[in-house]
């Protein structure tokens, strides 16, 4: 379904361009979250998980815990242009593998995680011609953002192929994720409190980077208090 190509593994934190000077990144972004928009609109009425909304809180997130970690305003800008996208290879597959009243079984949910790689996809496809820290970063977070630490996440990657950007990106929105009261949610806990212990408890270091765990905690729950 996706071509193969390499995706590359940034180095540290984004402080070494501002995604601000580049205009066409940000059209392209902005494009495909109009996209987005219109592919959730095709879906049914009721729905509570609604793709576009759940990127602009997750790059709302990430920017505001680079800001409480103290990496400074590019930093935090890069990252929340980076992560804005994460979904959009969402729109490359047919609306009837969302939105089920159970919960997806294994072949259904590797299917849909399909969009992470999809999403690189376009990226590389449609801005073949450049070649920025940036667009790499963005592929990064698109094919990476459903990894786990301990190698079983979506591509089987481990904790050491995985940059920081990525593992702060995966905790936002596995987080976000998580607080979406869907069917098969029963009567779970889907407080911030409650998702953020879940993830930490239950989850673990196995999963998500604990320091990194641990930041976002700090900002939400004061962010809620």
């Amino acid at each position: 379904m996706c071509a193969n190509f390499n995706i590359p593994v940034s180095e540290g934190w984004p402080n070494h361009f501002d995604v601000r000077a580049a205009p066409r990144f940000r059209a392209f972004i902005e494009e495909h979250l109009a996209a987005l928009k219109q592919y959730d609109a095709q879906r049914p009425e009721d729905i509570t998980y609604i793709f576009h909304e759940h990127a602009q809180r997750v790059a709302n997130d990430v920017k505001q815990t680079c800001l409480h970690m103290g990496l400074g305003d590019l930093v935090a800008d890069n990252m929340y242009w980076a992560v804005l996208p994460h979904d959009i290879g969402k729109c490359k597959l047919p609306l009837d593998v969302w939105d089920s009243e159970e919960k997806p079984d294994d072949g259904a949910k590797k299917f849909r995680r399909t969009h992470t790689l999809l999403g690189a996809q376009i990226v590389q496809e449609l801005l073949h011609d450049i070649e920025h820290p940036f667009k790499d970063l963005m592929i990064e977070i698109m094919a990476y953002h459903h990894e786990q630490l301990d190698g079983n996440g979506t591509h089987g990657l481990s904790g050491d192929r995985l940059s920081q950007p990525v593992r702060l990106a995966a905790i936002v929105e596995a987080y976000d994720g998580y607080r979406i009261w869907r069917p098969h949610f029963g009567d779970r806990d889907i407080t911030p409190a409650g998702v953020l212990k879940r993830m930490r408890e239950e989850k673990g270091a196995a999963i998500f980077d604990i320091e990194l765990l641990e930041a976002f905690t700090y900002m939400k729950l004061g962010e809620a208090s």
